[in-house]
């Protein structure tokens, strides 16, 4: 590839993502974590999941900036994040990791957005400062021993299959990439593989799939559920879904789940939108929007 086609390439990336790389320690061991912080006013916090990253909140944050100090977190492994070898990537030290970042972030009062495994990253910080949580938002996930996985994803936790499949090549992010009810552009396909474009760089995808509980012995299920038997606590929260009815991954069995988990919650459902919810709809992402500005502090806000 030439220099000039090199250089159209990345504009076109920062066109997508017009936001200035941060970096923020989180452990002894020197690690950071990417992190975009833009706007101003109340905190929100975008906690993304399997095996995507913040480019995913691009739009949103983008929308929510004029009224808001947006901050979406890389995991660790993750997007632009460091990506240690030597790593376990469960759901435990990414919570470790959130905590670590809000900490260093000084978060006092914050709304959280979160999507798959970052709602078990989000209930967690709920759970531990409920005082400092103003609302939050959820997109299709599953907080517990996934009830239903597709044969596909439970053929892909084989770990030799694997790590076939997700680190020498990049199978797994492209069936994602293409399950979205909306046929996503190439160049926001490119933008989602970015950080992964090596064996290397996708350790974290190959130890998140096999991270998911599915089976009694994973090492993350107990953690998920403690983080489900504590979320009563949250019931008095203004919270609310936002579900995109054929996401092949977390289906109706999970909507009816949270139901119990969750009663009080609000929802909002969207028939014809997939996994990539913020993709398919800019109506979600409006809605997720009129929902935030409902739940800010007004004493607050008119000061900010």
């Amino acid at each position: 590839m030439s220099p000039v086609n090199i250089l159209k390439k990345e504009d076109r990336f920062s066109q997508l993502y017009p936001f200035a790389p941060q970096f923020s320690e989180i452990d002894a061991d020197g690690n950071r974590v990417h992190y975009v912080e833009v706007g101003r006013g109340e905190t929100v916090l975008f906690l993304h999941g399997f095996p995507t990253w913040s480019f995913m909140y691009r739009h949103l944050i983008l929308e929510l900036a004029p009224d808001f100090r947006c901050l979406a977190l890389d995991n660790l492994g993750y997007g632009f994040s460091d990506k240690p070898l030597r790593y376990h990537y469960t759901l435990e030290n990414h919570v470790k990791n959130a905590i670590k970042f809000a900490e260093n972030m000084h978060f006092k009062k914050f709304h959280l957005v979160m999507h798959d495994f970052g709602v078990g990253i989000g209930l967690a910080l709920a759970e531990r400062w409920p005082e400092r949580i103003s609302s939050m938002v959820f997109l299709n996930s599953s907080c517990f021993k996934h009830p239903r996985l597709p044969f596909t994803i439970v053929l892909m936790k084989i770990p030799i299959i694997s790590t076939i499949l997700t680190r020498f090549t990049n199978l797994l992010l492209s069936i994602f990439l293409h399950i979205g009810m909306g046929l996503l552009a190439k160049d926001v396909k490119d933008g989602f593989l970015k950080p992964y474009d090596s064996f290397w760089n996708r350790v974290a995808i190959s130890d998140g799939l096999g991270d998911i509980p599915l089976f009694p012995d994973n090492i993350s299920l107990e953690a998920y559920e403690e983080i489900e038997a504590k979320a009563f606590i949250l019931c008095n929260k203004k919270m609310k879904f936002f579900w995109a009815d054929l996401d092949f991954f977390h289906n109706f069995v999970s909507l009816r789940r949270w139901a119990k988990i969750l009663p009080n919650a609000l929802l909002k459902r969207y028939e014809q939108c997939g996994y990539f919810l913020l993709e398919d709809s800019p109506e979600a992402r409006r809605d997720i929007r009129t929902f935030l500005l409902r739940c800010r502090d007004i004493n607050k806000s008119l000061f900010k």
